[in-house]
């Protein structure tokens, strides 16, 4: 065969593009044509598998009773301080109760998982509610210089009855974490350790319990205080919080 017969079968020979032929998956994955769409699905079909377990944890969380009500209260306990502020009362009052509630919802209820069904749970819920209801109702219609009769009444008179009931409530649902926290030795810091410090939260919440004894009291008989001045006009002098 001669020299140009072979030049001239190889000129008929179809040359590849440079890059790479038209039809080749990546190159069409990478100029957005159909040819290519298997490989955008393959890695597509990965990120949606990531995505699915993003979407599953948030499902879970989602789902747990108190992973919401968690920080739907922190939120509003975060302003009760501040509020004390705008509004006449007391900030001794107001930080106990809402250090006592936000340890509530953080470190017993939402991080023991296994008493959220306890009835202690649904008990001190409901006082909470009850109780927040009628003393921002009773803030803001007092701004507005028209407070109903009622809404003062029920202010200075739910108490009565909430409060007790509230402290039972939470009370209770410690002594059922008790076992649980026991058990786990959650949140507790054992010897040896690097900053040789022990903590037992098991024995932390046992003081915490025992503290309702002088703290709920003085609450208690603070808010008897301002009822009697609020309702029957009496003139009590008390000392600056």
């Amino acid at each position: 065969m001669g020299e140009g017969q072979r030049a001239g079968r190889l000129s008929a020979r179809p040359q590849p593009r440079r890059g790479g032929s038209p039809s080749s998956p990546r190159l069409c994955a990478a100029r957005g044509l159909p040819g290519g769409s298997h490989g955008v699905q393959r890695g597509g079909g990965r990120r949606q598998r990531g995505g699915g377990g993003e979407g599953e944890r948030q499902e879970a969380e989602a789902g747990c009773p108190g992973h919401g009500l968690a920080h739907l209260l922190q939120r509003r306990h975060d302003r009760g301080v501040v509020h004390c502020a705008v509004v006449r009362t007391s900030v001794l009052v107001t930080g106990v109760q809402v250090s006592s509630r936000i340890f509530m919802v953080w470190f017993i209820a939402h991080s023991i998982k296994q008493i959220q069904n306890e009835e202690s749970v649904i008990l001190f819920l409901v006082v909470w509610t009850v109780t927040e209801i009628t003393r921002y109702s009773f803030y803001t219609f007092n701004l507005l210089n028209h407070l109903p009769y009622f809404i003062k009444w029920a202010r200075y008179n739910f108490f009565i009855i909430l409060y007790p009931a509230g402290v039972a409530g939470e009370l209770l649902t410690i002594y059922a974490a008790l076992p649980y926290v026991k058990k786990t030795g959650m949140f507790s810091l054992r010897l040896p350790n690097k900053y040789n410090v022990s903590f037992d939260y098991y024995y932390f919440l046992i003081i915490v319990m025992f503290s309702y004894v002088p703290l709920f009291p003085q609450l208690y008989f603070h808010m008897l205080r301002q009822r009697r001045r609020v309702l029957h006009g009496e003139v009590i002098v008390e000392k600056d919080d």
